[in-house]
């Protein structure tokens, strides 16, 4: 019973270690947004649509609620835009994704699973956790074997 007393508590702590963020799924159409407008200059709704599998009204009324907090532009004839907070979130999470991917590869997942599983995983880990995966992938994954480390 004390077990799982002590989960309760972790999982309780998860979710409110995550308050003030913003939460995965408008994490997800800032990263959607963020890749389109680097090809195309903007983001049209029907865009947002067909990679997130969802239908264009849903992107409306995401779009109002992350224009609400100051992430996006939308303007009705030219699509949607980042502002500078939701480029600085946008590229927090390509960042967490690319180091995640680049882990899962070195460690022989293969690139198309590592895609898919780093897109799952960018939107739970901490800046803190990535610095200590980054560490990690560095002195293990990336450094030849037998090659000493630097503080060794």
């Amino acid at each position: 019973m004390r077990g799982d007393a002590t989960r309760i508590e972790l999982l309780k702590r998860a979710h409110q270690g995550r308050k003030g963020l913003a939460s995965m799924s408008e994490e997800d159409y800032i990263e959607a947004i963020y890749e389109v407008e680097k090809v195309y200059g903007y983001a049209r709704v029907t865009d947002i649509s067909e990679i997130l599998g969802v239908k264009p009204p849903t992107v409306l009324g995401m779009v109002r609620r992350l224009e609400e907090k100051g992430m996006v532009i939308h303007e009705r004839q030219r699509g949607v835009k980042l502002t500078e907070e939701g480029r600085k979130v946008a590229e927090r999470i390509a960042r967490s994704h690319e180091l995640i991917r680049s882990f899962l590869i070195g460690i022989g997942v293969d690139e198309e699973r590592a895609n898919i599983e780093a897109e799952l995983i960018e939107h739970f880990l901490s800046q803190e956790t990535l610095e200590k995966l980054m560490r990690v992938y560095e002195e293990c994954v990336k450094r030849p074997s037998g090659q000493a480390s630097p503080s060794g």
